[in-house]
């Protein structure tokens, strides 16, 4: 949901991705301009489909060896592939580095934002250019964190939650 804001408040066109029909509804509502559920359909050749060709930057961010394949297969020549969701266990994965190299694409890694730019994107939510408020699904006390944590383990509703109350 962070990125398809981001994009859209940059004048992107977004795909959004997911196996949740919940999610791809709410990314729908907020501005997703296709959305694809990958449980029922090849991602990659999808998106190709709606873009034409493939698109020209990928975002992926669960971690995994089948969305970071989805990643790179659904971009186009000179494509970009930023990878944002951590790998679990020892990190490793394969990938189609066939595509990477056939497509000549970039594939970036990323552990997120990079604390200097806090302010810039802080000064973007305060001035209304990005509305957080679609991220945000439900606000829980401190005692709240480890079920919502638990709750990770699977597929998840829209949004997350926010400790509002550290008190409890």
């Amino acid at each position: 949901m962070a990125v398809l804001l981001l994009a859209k408040m940059l004048g992107a066109r977004v795909v959004v991705v997911d196996i949740v029909a919940e999610k791809l509804t709410h990314a729908t509502a907020h501005g997703a301009d296709a959305v694809v559920n990958a449980a029922e359909v090849d991602a990659a050749a999808a998106i190709r489909d709606i873009t034409g060709g493939g698109a020209q930057v990928s975002i992926e961010a669960l971690g995994i060896a089948a969305t970071t394949n989805a990643s790179v297969e659904c971009l186009a020549t000179l494509g970009r592939h930023v990878h944002v969701g951590m790998p679990s266990g020892d990190g490793m994965m394969q990938v189609n580095m066939r595509a990477i190299y056939t497509k000549q694409l970039a594939f970036y890694g990323t552990r997120g934002m990079p604390s200097w730019k806090y302010p810039t994107l802080l000064d973007m939510i305060e001035r209304g250019q990005v509305d957080i408020a679609p991220m945000v699904a439900r606000t829980v006390s401190l005692s709240g964190a480890s079920a919502e944590l638990r709750a990770m383990d699977g597929p998840t509703p829209p949004g997350t939650a926010v400790i509002t109350d550290f008190n409890r």
